[in-house]
């Protein structure tokens, strides 16, 4: 089990890489709150993410809100495959499919 790691690029985007689960994600939640105090619009890379369970979907679901609740936007950049296998099992790909605008 490798955990999450959660990090700011150079044009700011934010790259969840490794797994997302239950056992890093209070770790993530963390990192995530102290990006968007820095960055209103959030720009989320899941390129690098290798696995996502029921509680890093959840915090995903907060990135989301908490983006919208400050005024800013979220785009994503980059989706695995597998995310993108579970965002389309649990019919949530429209929320967190790569986009090209904010959401």
């Amino acid at each position: 089990m490798s955990a999450a790691e959660t990090e700011a690029s150079a044009d700011d985007r934010l790259i969840l890489a490794g797994e997302l689960n239950i056992y890093n994600v209070a770790e993530t939640y963390q990192r995530m709150q102290a990006y968007l105090e820095r960055h209103p619009h959030c720009i989320l890379d899941l390129s690098e993410t290798t696995e996502l369970d029921g509680a890093g979907l959840q915090l995903l679901l907060w990135l989301r809100d908490a983006v919208r609740t400050r005024g800013g936007s979220l785009r994503v950049v980059g989706v695995s495959p597998t995310v993108s296998e579970l965002l389309e099992l649990v019919q949530l790909s429209h929320c967190f499919g790569e986009t090209g605008g904010g959401a």
